[in-house]
């Protein structure tokens, strides 16, 4: 597949990151801009609370639409293909390409502040554009830890095994079903949910996928 990944490796560094840890060492200027500006309200209102519950729930549809709707879309601009493929259906063919399954700053940065921005122009108000910028680096952050592990090993129990039955069930047997790395709420909203994934079971070749399993 050619892809940004496959071509210019060095670049992706830039758009990905190795695991977690880096996505959070990354995002703590993010952390600091978004708490000084949501220190500038000087008490804590129902407002505040409900921008920063308003940035969980938008990302979580973010989430979904981007994977649906950007990441299994099969563009006709090379250019944009190149770009775009490098991520999840790159992932999609490469499971054991492991620098793809968390985003680096140039695609953290722009993200979270077009989000944030866009909140401050409807509201004209910056302590509630960081609320809201809060709420969505929460649920961003936990986003790319759940994606992480999902692929790390595996789980017998909790919400991680239901989770990751969920997303490697659409990795291996249906590409057009549950979207959701997370959660499973707009699958369900655009009928996208497949309850088969209850039954899946991991092959032994596709348990050598996973990070911690040879």
């Amino acid at each position: 597949m050619h892809n940004m990944a496959t071509t210019h490796p060095r670049l992706l560094s830039w758009f990905a990151s190795k695991n977690p840890f880096f996505v959070f060492i990354k995002i703590i200027p993010l952390i600091v801009f978004y708490s000084y500006g949501a220190t500038l309200k000087t008490t804590l209102s129902l407002s505040s609370l409900g921008f920063f519950i308003l940035g969980i729930f938008i990302w979580s549809l973010f989430e979904y639409i981007t994977h649906r709707w950007v990441y299994h879309t099969v563009f006709k601009n090379n250019r944009l293909r190149w770009f775009l493929e490098a991520f999840h259906l790159h992932h999609h063919h490469n499971m054991k390409d492991y620098r793809v399954l968390n985003a680096g700053l140039l695609l953290i940065y722009p993200l979270a502040l077009f989000f944030s921005g866009l909140v401050f122009l409807i509201t004209n108000s910056i302590p509630l554009a960081s609320f809201f910028g809060l709420g969505n680096l929460c649920y961003y952050f936990f986003y790319e830890n759940v994606h992480y592990y999902i692929h790390y090993k595996v789980y017998t129990k909790g919400y991680m095994q239901l989770i990751q039955k969920y997303h490697l069930y659409h990795h291996y047997n249906k590409w057009n079903k549950n979207y959701g790395n997370t959660i499973m709420l707009w699958d369900r909203v655009f009928n996208t949910y497949d309850a088969s994934y209850k039954d899946f079971i991991l092959t032994e070749a596709q348990l050598t996928d996973l990070i911690t399993i040879e």
